[in-house]
């Protein structure tokens, strides 16, 4: 004759939550509970708050970089065009034929030196 034997409870399968499952969080929404967790709570969306208009703000100042760039980049070649006109301009023929039209010539004689007597 056999012996008997208990039927064992087949366990259940727990998922990713499956430790969870036994405590009770009822505690947690206590009213005096609740209470208590609202300064966090709004502190909590005051940093975030503070952290997407930080997002903003970096936004616009990246934009804002990107067309100040662009900017200095076209004064540079300006610049580079403007400092070539003026090297041109200063050179000895060029100064020659500036001041033609009013009736000026260059000195061919070399410079003297006058020395006054006391």
């Amino acid at each position: 004759m056999s012996t008997n034997t208990y039927a064992k409870p087949e366990e259940e399968k727990k998922g990713m939550l499956g430790n969870l499952s036994g405590y009770k969080f009822e505690f947690a929404f206590d009213d005096k509970t609740a209470i208590k967790y609202v300064p966090y709570f709004f502190f909590l969306t005051f940093l975030g708050v503070i952290y997407i208009a930080n997002t903003y703000y970096a936004d616009r100042v990246v934009r804002e970089i990107n067309l100040l760039e662009k900017d200095v980049e076209k004064l540079r070649v300006n610049y580079g065009s403007r400092k070539y006109e003026y090297i041109n301009m200063s050179k000895r023929n060029e100064i020659v034929n500036q001041v033609k039209g009013l009736g000026l010539i260059e000195n061919d004689k070399p410079v003297i030196k006058i020395e006054i007597k006391e």
